[in-house]
C-alpha cells in the first residue's frame, strides 16, 4: 500500500528514535513543490531522536522535489538518490545527509525479472 507524505511524515515524528541515526546530529528540509506552492518539513535528528515540524527554516540540508517525486520516494516507488541523480530532486546543503535520510525511506521494489537474470548470471562468473 502506497505512503502519502503526509503519513510518512506523521509515521516518522511517531518513530521518536532511528537506531540508523544515532551517530547524527543534524536537521534535514524537505521542500515538496505543487505548481506555485511549496510545502516544508523540518526533520530535527539528535543522536537518532527525531522530530518532525512544518517549517521553511534554514536547514543543514534541503532537498528539494515535486510531489510526485516525493510520493514515489515514501512509497517506495523510487529512491531520493535514484530522484537526485535523475534530475527529479536536488540537495543544498550538506548532500550527505541526504545519503543518509535514505535509511529513513522504504526500501524500492523487487526489481523486475530481467535484473535478476543480469545479477544472478554475475554471480555464476
Amino acid at each position: 500500500m502506497a505512503t502519502s507524505i503526509a503519513e510518512f511524515f506523521d509515521e516518522l515524528s511517531r518513530r521518536e528514535h532511528e537506531p540508523l541515526l544515532e551517530r547524527v546530529s543534524a536537521t534535514v528540509r524537505f521542500d515538496i513543490t505543487d505548481g506555485e506552492r511549496t510545502e516544508h518539513r523540518l526533520v530535527r535528528i539528535d543522536r537518532g531522536d527525531i522530530r518532525v515540524a512544518v517549517s521553511d527554516e534554514p536547514a543543514d540540508c534541503v532537498i528539494v522535489a515535486g510531489r510526485a517525486v516525493c510520493d514515489d520516494v515514501v512509497s517506495g516507488r523510487t529512491s531520493g538518490l535514484a530522484a537526485l541523480l535523475r534530475g527529479e530532486a536536488a540537495v543544498e546543503g550538506d548532500p550527505e545527509l541526504m545519503v543518509l535520510m535514505q535509511r529513513l525511506f522504504p526500501r524500492e521494489p523487487a526489481t523486475s525479472a530481467p535484473r535478476r537474470a543480469v545479477a544472478a548470471g554475475r554471480r555464476s562468473s
